[in-house]
């Protein structure tokens, strides 16, 4: 920044250009420590929904200008127990990949929905018995699909099918959501891709939006 003030304005694109590539480096290092930080996460009840919002917000004022969002939410959908501000990342991860996968798509949409299914029971690497996760998530797009030799990788660390991409977003989905206690997967084919995500339920009840005001 300041060698920006100093130059010429012949000089001025290059100087942006060393600004933007050391932001994104910087980015790109935080990311990777993420990954290497098994700390337990400071969890309480988060009502899910209003997660969703604020990524749609954060979204159509950003990365997914001009692009429809489409809800069907489950209103009886209980809290998960959770980080908030992970959470709000993991989804704009999501929303992010499925823009720009958009991009060439005519009518673009992103379909955001939630059910409980108390019903789901999973196998857990390290735990014996099946866990429940109850809580779904889908994130849909109607874009044209993901190649079936990538389904397999596309939650490790460096795969990208961006030319620019650094192949940490999904991958990042992948360890918060575990760090929750859930689990992610998806499917896709040409004019569709689906993630899923399974979250527990909160130990407790998540405050009310009064009570959230209050509390700030």
């Amino acid at each position: 920044q300041l060698l920006e003030q100093s130059v010429t304005p012949e000089e001025l694109p290059l100087a942006r250009l060393v600004r933007d590539e050391v932001d994104r480096i910087v980015d790109l290092i935080d990311r990777v420590e993420v990954f290497g930080d098994d700390r337990p996460i400071e969890r309480e009840p988060i009502n899910i929904h209003v997660v969703l919002d604020r990524v749609k917000l954060l979204a159509r004022s950003g990365v997914a200008k001009g692009i429809t969002f489409v809800e069907d939410y489950d209103p009886s959908l209980p809290p998960v127990g959770g980080n908030r501000d992970q959470l709000i990342q993991v989804f704009l991860n999501l929303v992010k990949n499925a823009a720009e996968a958009l991009e060439r798509t005519p009518k673009p949409e992103i379909r955001f929905s939630t059910a409980f299914r108390p019903g789901i029971r999973i196998s857990v690497q390290g735990v014996s018995e099946r866990i429940s996760l109850p809580l779904e998530i889908v994130i849909e797009d109607n874009g044209p699909g993901v190649s079936p030799d990538m389904i397999p990788i596309l939650f490790d660390p460096f795969v990208t099918t961006k030319a620019n991409g650094s192949g940490l977003g999904l991958a990042l989905v992948a360890k918060i959501i575990g760090d929750h206690g859930g689990v992610v997967d998806m499917d896709s084919r040409p004019g569709r891709t689906r993630f899923r995500i399974l979250l527990p339920v909160a130990s407790r009840p998540a405050p009310s939006e009064t009570e959230e005001v209050l509390a700030r």
